[in-house]
């Protein structure tokens, strides 16, 4: 709920889906950085979307990464995390490993 609360601000009033795409970025040496994109579509077959830009990203991306605690151990190295919320209150969190 906190998640969307920061994202729906910016949203149209036809809005269907909205998503936030997480990428880990490596840096040697460095502590794993995560890069986050947002998005919102008015169809939901739109995979592509508009740009949006939500109350405090850095913030969503925190709280995103951080439910990637609640896997086990083996799971957390993903590379790219998508969180989709869709205007009917649904929410679908996928992650993307290296293969």
């Amino acid at each position: 709920a906190n998640i969307f609360d920061c994202m729906a601000p910016g949203l149209p009033q036809d809005w269907k889906k909205t998503w936030v795409v997480i990428t880990g970025v490596e840096s040697a040496g460095n502590p794993r950085k995560y890069e986050a994109k947002f998005y919102f579509a008015t169809l939901p077959s739109d995979v592509e979307g508009e740009e949006l830009v939500p109350c405090n990203g850095q913030e969503i991306a925190r709280r995103v990464t951080g439910l990637s605690e609640a896997l086990p151990p083996e799971r957390r190295s993903w590379k790219k995390a998508t969180l989709v919320i869709t205007s009917e209150g649904e929410f679908d969190l996928k992650y993307d490993y290296a293969k």
